[in-house]
């Protein structure tokens, strides 16, 4: 249910199917239900709309791995629930115990930080504090955002072993962007200074 990281590396492995078996593995859920908890939990580093989550469903109910229920409401529109089978945890067990592929890295930011030289040095400290302030509001979304939920789920029974792996994808999301605040600091204060000795050289007719 709640599990965060970043959103910089796209992993070939990851399928929105187990995904969805894993959320739904903690409790049955319509898909509007799924849609919410990937907005407050996996959506860090994997989102979904709502008309791809649904078609997951449909193929995931004709493969065995989940099964669904009509409940009858008055006055409102029938919810149907799915909830995993044994064929479906065992699929998500099996797909747990796969070793990771190598996540295949792409970062628009990098691309222009290696052709940066064609740029002004201040349209790239523009790149630089955008992508610092990006980090920063990032950071702070997960301290104030995802560590008081997984707080409060810890709390409820039977989550508490759950959370602690949710905190250590947190963990991870929260280093991720300090070394990205970090990292466009000293480019920044390296960039100033590249500019300082140009400035210098140029006054001294070099």
């Amino acid at each position: 249910m709640y599990i965060w990281t970043t959103v910089y590396i796209k992993e070939a492995a990851m399928s929105l199917p187990h995904a969805l078996l894993g959320l739904i593995s903690y409790k049955p859920s319509t898909g509007y239900d799924l849609k919410n908890k990937f907005q407050n939990s996996i959506h860090f580093f994997w989102n979904a709309a709502l008309p791809h989550i649904y078609r997951s469903l449909k193929q995931m109910e004709g493969q065995g791995w989940i099964s669904s229920t009509i409940l009858q409401q008055s006055g409102k529109p029938n919810r149907k629930v799915y909830q995993i089978t044994g064929e479906g945890k065992r699929e998500l067990l099996d797909w747990l115990a796969e070793p990771p592929q190598t996540p295949e890295l792409r970062l628009t930011m990098l691309v222009k930080i290696f052709f940066a030289r064609q740029l002004p040095p201040e349209k790239l400290a523009d790149h630089l504090k955008n992508w610092r302030e990006y980090n920063i509001n990032l950071l702070k979304q997960y301290q104030t955002e995802a560590m008081p939920v997984i707080a409060r789920q810890s709390a409820k029974p039977g989550f508490a072993e759950e959370a602690y792996y949710w905190g250590l994808s947190l963990d991870y999301g929260i280093r991720h962007a300090r070394m990205a605040i970090d990292w466009c600091n000293q480019a920044l204060q390296d960039l100033e200074a590249k500019k300082g000795k140009k400035r210098k050289e140029k006054k001294h007719g070099r």
